[in-house]
């Protein structure tokens, strides 16, 4: 089965993230491929943790089903 709000989270994350530092980059008038390259390596490095947090959140029992017992992950689960 396919976790539809994981790859959810995990793609709205990104993309917001990464859109940010390209908004960020050309702001500062860094118009090259880098600029977007760094943008998605940037988004992918940021936004994958905090998406699967996100997801820890809106789902506490079902991470722990799995067992994510990360010291992290429970103090998310409590907020």
């Amino acid at each position: 089965m396919i976790p539809y709000l994981r790859v959810f989270l995990i793609h709205l994350w990104v993309a917001c993230i990464a859109g940010a530092v390209v908004v960020a980059g050309l702001a500062m008038e860094q118009v090259s491929v880098a600029t977007f390259a760094w943008a998605g390596l940037i988004g992918i490095v940021l936004g994958v943790p905090a998406a699967l947090l996100n997801w820890a959140y809106l789902r506490p029992n079902r991470s722990r089903e799995i067992g994510w017992t990360w010291k992290i992950a429970d103090w998310v689960r409590a907020a």
